[in-house]
């Protein structure tokens, strides 16, 4: 039975109508709109709103005191809108109405003042003019390179349709030619006719050096059948083998 009562009854978080009145900040809020502390007012009313942000009557005060204490009536409109979509049946929605035209007005006549309006319009006028110019200057040099085309046309027919060519390829950097020039001398090392000799470096072994030019593992053991494959040393010397 206390099972039944508790699942018909309206979960507690709910807010009933009048709940946000009695809210603890929105009451500090009004305290201080009495005591006209409308600094601190604000910041209670901010405060209650973020417990319960469906509170139309925090809403509605904040509205009052952005319009009548801050002269922000931009915000002010914001505050009253949502006050008017929380409680539309409102007896004061028509008020409230009348404040947002109210604030409006104030809103357009502060961007006069500030000369926001005349400097925005001043900008597009601007882009407008530049877009011009750039759509002329782009008629210009259409119109020059037609009559470039036709004149080329007439002294050379073949020249006219070429494409042009395309961008030369970057000079190599001094690290690229270093290492081309390594490599072409090792080619040459690797194709003359006359014996070569290699000294051993460190961490080098007959596979690795077989590698570095080219030639088989098996061929560079046969050119050095003195040597101990396991037993080489820095500083030594090896027989490269000559490729056929």
């Amino acid at each position: 039975m206390l099972s039944l009562v508790s699942a018909c009854s309206p979960p507690a978080t709910t807010p009933r109508a009048g709940d946000d009145e009695r809210e603890p900040f929105y009451l500090k809020g009004q305290d201080h709109v009495r005591q006209l502390n409308h600094d601190e007012a604000i910041n209670a009313f901010h405060k209650a709103l973020e417990l319960n942000p469906q509170s139309a009557a925090a809403h509605k005060e904040l509205g009052i005191l952005y319009e009548k204490h801050k002269s922000d009536p931009a915000a002010a409109i914001y505050h009253y809108r949502r006050y008017l979509k929380l409680a539309p049946s409102s007896p004061l929605a028509r008020d409230i109405q009348d404040r947002v035209a109210g604030c409006q007005i104030d809103l357009v006549e502060e961007m006069k003042r500030s000369g926001s309006i005349d400097l925005r319009r001043k900008e597009i006028t601007d882009l407008q003019a530049k877009l011009v110019q750039l759509d002329q200057q782009c008629a210009t040099l259409k119109h020059e390179n037609e009559v470039l085309r036709q004149r080329l046309q007439t002294v050379n027919p073949a020249l006219a349709n070429l494409v042009p060519a395309p961008p030369a390829p970057a000079a190599p950097t001094s690290a690229q030619s270093k290492a081309a020039e390594k490599s072409a001398k090792v080619a040459t090392t690797a194709t003359a006719g006359s014996p070569r000799k290699h000294t051993i470096g460190p961490s080098e072994n007959p596979s690795s050096i077989a590698r570095r030019y080219g030639i088989r593992t098996q061929d560079l053991l046969a050119a050095n059948p003195g040597v101990d494959p396991k037993r080489l040393t820095i500083g030594q010397s090896l027989a490269l083998p000559v490729r056929p």
